[in-house]
């Protein structure tokens, strides 16, 4: 059975080839050269021949008859031929309408020549080789041989021996090719709708019996073609029915599978700039047919060398996700094919009408000089970023695959937190690869911590006593075909652990992938670097995040030896004080002792507030407002300090997120007093429900700042207390923004945002 399929994969498209050969050979060999072009209505078009016989034939002549043989009798029959047997030099008796009168025109037959052979030449008909090229590709190395499979070699094969039939060799009934041309579109029907039922995607189960009817109408019809009982122009009917009936498929997958649409995408812009070029000859020529003359064939055979782009559009829009590691040489084809195309339609007319008219031999070589030049310009500067734009917004490649390694390196060093790694991968780089499965584990005490996951269920993501039997073949490619469907992680297809020495920090799982779910050899070291890169990122992220854990640990023990510094002085030292002052055996101090121990009682208050404000216990707003009539009290007559504290309800926020917000406001405060020697300082704040912005601004000496303060530069640049604000900061989730200049003040701004709802 499998020997019997292969000899019908190599006999199937030699036996199209042969057909197609021989109509081609038909069409220019038996091609009845009579030096002039005749339309579907026996109307005169065209004249390759001037001759000197009398009366002259003309453009807009009506054939009637051609040696007694009548136009109308010709066109009823589809097996009739006229001008049959006719040789080089032989005079014909044209009988022609011109207005209202009948001529008789004795016209020699030309034979070949230049401009009949040019004009059958850039006809569409060799545009079916492309077709039956992309056909026979399909057939012997696409896999698997499914419905869709056939339909597009079908699709292919019929389309190439319409446009060989259709191309000139129909026209003159030669060897029933007129026939034939109207069986094969009645078959088009069937095939095209049936292959843009199930391309890209079925639109939904079609019954078999529907299918069958199709075919079996189409026989039908063609047998009534072959008996000539049908009307000669319902094939066009037939046609159009094809065409139009595909193009709405197409829309209602756009509409009904937007999944597919980048498929589609790809497919209507690759046709639209195919027809472009011939889009533009056609206006071009239209308005310029006069001046053009001679070079008219010519511009119009340039205009068809983009058709072949309308095949390679189909076979890549249905065959993309198969291509495997040639997608990539073939996305650069497409774009180089829609790159040359574009430019020839922009700035070939143009071109050629000024060449036209200087017509001397020297300005045209300064003319093919200077649009060489131009090309060259053009290709130099404007393909890479239109390759760039097409990648991007064509083909959703979203970064260049070629400087993936580079681009994700100095993407990852300005990620300093797990989350600004993770959506470099989940934006950029797995879309990038064209991955449709992936999950991106962490160990985590003991356990998988699960960072990304794109297109699998928590059910299908291993566990932690799964890894070691999956990581028997890491970095080895798990082709589907050796999968069991039966087991939960039968998805995975590439399993790639990040590495720091011997430490494993993560793992890497890659399951489904477009075109084909290929991991190839070349590709997994690639991935094995992306992987490697991850594992020193991800270590250096751990390894801040512990220290950060450390540092917030160091912060909170510090807060509790504050709070149990506090309520030792209040609770011993000050009552003890007190106590000591209310003896009755106590000694009577001079007024002197008497002051200075009550300053020094005040000062302990003040200390012990500074511990631990008892106002923040009442919440952010009020705490804030008595730290600055704390401050005023404290620096009376020489600073004047201003709260201007905005709440939209009484509401609290996090012990954490209070403390450290205080602490900022308290330390950018002293800062000011002590070190600016501010004379006035105002504490502004605005307290939502969303977030919280405070302001501390002063009008004192100021400080030069060049960047943001950190653990690096703290010692060289002294300045402590911002960077512990900073710090503050960043436990809580907050933003410090730190606005000073020499001698003009200071502008600390804090902005906290609530992650829920307060």
């Amino acid at each position: 059975m499998n020997k019997t399929r292969t000899s019908i994969d190599y006999v199937l498209p030699t036996l199209v080839l042969v057909f197609l050969l021989i109509y081609t050979y038909a069409k220019f060999f038996k091609h009845p050269y009579t030096g002039f072009r005749i339309d579907s209505r026996g109307d005169i078009f065209q004249i390759f021949v001037r001759q000197e016989l009398e009366p002259a034939l003309q453009i807009g002549d009506h054939l009637i008859e051609a040696n007694s043989q009548r136009w109308e009798d010709f066109h009823a029959d589809l097996r009739k031929t006229i001008f049959d047997d006719i040789q080089p030099g032989q005079v014909i008796n044209l009988l022609v309408k011109r207005g209202d009168s009948q001529l008789l025109i004795p016209w020699k037959s030309a034979g070949p020549n230049a401009g009949e052979v040019l004009d059958l030449a850039i006809s569409e008909g060799w545009l079916g080789l492309f077709f039956w090229f992309a056909g026979t590709f399909a057939l012997l190395t696409l896999r698997p041989k499914d419905e869709r499979w056939r339909l597009f070699i079908a699709f292919n094969y019929l389309t190439s021996i319409f446009l060989t039939l259709g191309s000139g060799v129909s026209f003159y009934h030669i060897w029933e090719s007129a026939i034939l041309l109207r069986i094969v579109v009645w078959f088009c029907i069937p095939v095209y709708l049936h292959l843009h039922w199930v391309f890209p995607k079925p639109l939904g189960h079609l019954p078999a019996y529907l299918i069958w009817l199709g075919y079996l109408s189409a026989g039908i019809l063609s047998i009534a073609e072959w008996l000539q009982v049908l009307p000669q122009s319902l094939y066009f009917i037939g046609f159009l029915m094809a065409m139009m009936g595909s193009i709405v498929l197409l829309i209602a997958h756009a509409i009904k599978q937007p999944e597919t649409r980048s498929d589609l995408k790809v497919l209507f812009l690759v046709i639209l700039i195919a027809f472009l070029p011939s889009i533009a000859v056609g206006i071009f020529g239209g308005f310029m047919a006069d001046r053009l003359g001679q070079f008219h064939p010519w511009i119009s055979s340039g205009a068809l060398l983009s058709l072949p782009l309308f095949p390679l559009a189909y076979f890549y829009a249905v065959y993309r996700r198969r291509l495997g590691t040639l997608e990539l040489r073939v996305n650069d084809l497409l774009s180089s094919y829609l790159f040359m195309t574009l430019i020839s339609a922009i700035v070939l007319p143009p071109i050629t009408l000024i060449g036209i008219q200087f017509s001397s031999v020297g300005a045209t070589v300064i003319l093919g000089i200077v649009a060489f030049l131009l090309a060259a310009f053009i290709v130099l500067f404007g393909y890479s970023p239109f390759q760039s734009v097409v990648e991007r917004r064509v083909f959703d490649i979203p970064l260049p695959s070629k400087r993936l390694l580079e681009i994700y390196s100095a993407r990852i060093t300005t990620s300093d937190q797990l989350p600004d790694l993770v959506r470099v991968l989940e934006t950029e780089i797995i879309p990038s690869l064209l991955i449709r499965q992936f999950v991106f584990l962490q160990p985590h005490s003991g356990t998988l911590r699960v960072l990304s996951k794109l297109g699998v269920d928590e059910a299908q993501i291993p566990k932690e006593q799964d890894m070691p039997a999956l990581l028997t073949q890491p970095g080895l490619y798990r082709s589907p075909d050796l999968a069991d469907t039966g087991q939960p992680y039968s998805w995975i297809r590439l399993i790639l652990p990040l590495k720091l020495g011997e430490e494993i920090n993560g793992f890497w799982l890659f399951g489904r992938r477009d075109p084909d779910d290929i991991y190839s050899q070349l590709e997994i070291p690639i991935l094995q670097s992306l992987a490697s890169q991850t594992a020193i990122a991800l270590s250096n992220i751990l390894q801040t995040e512990r220290l950060k854990n450390l540092y917030e640990a160091n912060i909170d023990r510090y807060e509790q030896e504050r709070l149990r510094l506090a309520h030792d002085l209040h609770d011993s030292v000050m009552n003890e004080m007190a106590a000591l002052m209310m003896r009755e055996d106590a000694p009577v101090f001079s007024p002197e002792f008497q002051q200075a121990f009550e300053a020094l009682t005040e000062r302990l208050r003040e200390i012990v507030t500074d511990l631990r404000p008892p106002a923040l216990t009442f919440g952010l707003k009020l705490a804030l407002e008595d730290l600055a009539e704390a401050l005023s009290e404290r620096n009376r007559d020489k600073v004047r300090i201003v709260a201007d504290i905005y709440a939209d309800a009484e509401r609290r926020y996090p012990d954490k997120v209070e403390n450290h917000l205080y602490r900022i406001v308290q330390e950018a405060c002293g800062n000011a007093l002590k070190y600016a020697h501010a004379k006035n300082i105002r504490i502004a704040a605005r307290l939502s429900r969303e977030k919280i912005e405070i302001i501390v601004d002063d009008d004192g000496g100021g400080f030069k700042i060049e960047a943001r303060p950190s653990l690096d530069n703290t010692h060289a640049s002294k300045h402590y207390g911002l960077t512990g604000m900073h710090e503050r900061a960043s436990l809580i989730g907050a933003q410090v923004d730190i606005d000073a200049k020499p001698g003009m003040g200071a502008l600390i701004q804090v902005t906290w945002k609530s992650k829920e709802p307060i």
